[in-house]
């Protein structure tokens, strides 16, 4: 018997799928779980041609050449204790992907309230983050986290400063379903539009997680300027631009606004743009993170070819070996439990083979991607497209790509991303 012939079975994906960011919220096993039941129903349910079809999809195929070698690389770092699980048990986020595009595909469940529930919880993550910032603690009774003069908020998660990560996913897969499915150019819309965006932008901005709020800036450009409402966006842009230079010096005396803004030009300027002339490396700086990345260097010219195995980063980043290298305000602080940075992390733990393998996979599926979107107009994939491009971004600090947290919001938007390819294929 076919478990979605009954309407319960129905809704029951429905739900899964509705509740999965608020689980993301408050449990990585209930988030498992649920995805779990998910790749079950879709194994009963999925029959044998449509499989050999989805086995045949070439991005599907190159996620499985990626877990491959994750396999492989696991039994020739064996010896260094790589986690076991996170490289055995990668093949679920894969099923997780198949499954949802299929879902989404066969029109089981009706992703158009899926995605406007999405659309409600981020903007209620977002209430409650403003209602923190306001009040000091959220409706939960978490308080805002002091940090010296500035204030952070956790929100749902409490003190785990990564909240941000979670608004940006489902705000982008919100915002991006929105446009899908609403074809008109209504401008009467065009208001709840900039309220939901400003409502996230700012919100993100109020927990001061810098590199979250630059990748959420680059995404809401890159997606309005490809959006039917450009001209409106770009009218805004050169009235807002005037209104902040002229009150910069204002801007400058707020702790949080100079976080964001003016220390990350700082930054900028200090770790790229000026010319290092202490004769050390391009990583030797004084900066907190770049203790990490020239660690996480250093480890994969020790193992340039399986580097030290998933997870390894946090066992071998306290050699002493690694310390001349680091500039020595960060000496004692160049160890973690990953480098915060995609690159860094493939390169330490899986090697420049590691590295070559995601290039590969990723580039195609970004090629892929952007090209599908450009053909077909499809801003939905645009903008889920532009949105993972930005983990890639150099330098730029990123939690762990295999931490299951991280690693199911990630795959959620590919998944998303691979219906709306197939989607299009379909309607060609």
């Amino acid at each position: 018997m076919n478990i979605l012939n009954s309407k319960k079975s129905l809704s029951l994906v429905e739900i899964i799928l509705i509740i999965l960011p608020i689980s993301l919220l408050f449990s990585n096993l209930i988030s498992e779980i649920l995805i779990l039941i998910l790749v079950v129903f879709f194994f009963v349910n999925v029959k044998k041609n449509e499989l050999v079809y989805i086995l045949k999809n070439k991005i599907i195929i190159s996620i499985f050449i990626l877990y491959s070698f994750l396999i492989i690389n696991y039994f020739l770092n064996i010896n260094k204790y790589p986690d076991f699980a996170r490289s055995i048990f990668f093949i679920r986020f894969i099923l997780y992907v198949i499954s949802l595009s299929y879902f989404l595909n066969k029109n089981y469940i009706d992703s158009k309230k899926i995605f406007l529930y999405w659309g409600i919880i981020t903007f209620l993550i977002c209430i409650d983050l403003q209602i923190q910032n306001i009040l000091g603690k959220n409706i939960f009774g978490y308080e805002s986290i002091q940090q010296g003069n500035l204030v952070r908020l956790g929100g749902f998660l409490d003190d785990e400063l990564k909240i941000s990560y979670l608004i940006n996913n489902f705000f982008v897969i919100s915002l991006g379903s929105y446009f899908f499915y609403n074809k008109k150019n209504n401008k009467n819309t065009l208001i709840l539009v900039i309220v939901f965006i400003l409502t996230v932008l700012f919100s993100v901005y109020a927990t001061a997680e810098r590199a979250n709020f630059l990748c959420i800036l680059f995404f809401i450009f890159c997606f309005m300027i490809f959006s039917k409402y450009r001209y409106y966006f770009l009218s805004t842009i050169i009235i807002l631009i005037p209104i902040i230079f002229i009150n910069i010096s204002d801007l400058k005396s707020n702790e949080k606004i100079n976080r964001m803004f003016v220390e990350n030009t700082k930054l900028i300027k200090k770790n790229f743009l000026l010319t290092n002339k202490t004769g050390n490396n391009f990583l030797f700086k004084e900066n907190h993170y770049f203790s990490h990345y020239s660690t996480a260097w250093q480890i994969a010219k020790d193992f340039p070819l399986t580097g030290v195995g998933i997870k390894n980063f946090r066992n071998y980043c306290n050699n002493e070996i690694y310390l001349d290298e680091v500039h020595p305000s960060f000496r004692n602080r160049n160890c973690s439990t990953h480098p915060h940075n995609l690159f860094f992390e493939i390169i330490s733990e899986l090697g420049f083979s590691g590295f070559i393998i995601f290039f590969i996979v990723f580039g195609n599926f970004f090629y892929v991607s952007l090209k599908n979107s450009l053909k077909y107009k499809d801003i939905f994939l645009f903008g889920n497209t532009i949105f993972l491009m930005t983990y890639f971004i150099p330098f730029l600090p990123r939690g762990s790509f295999f931490s299951n947290w991280n690693a199911m919001l990630f795959w959620t938007v590919f998944g998303i991303s691979l219906y709306l390819i197939n989607k299009n294929k379909n309607y060609a």
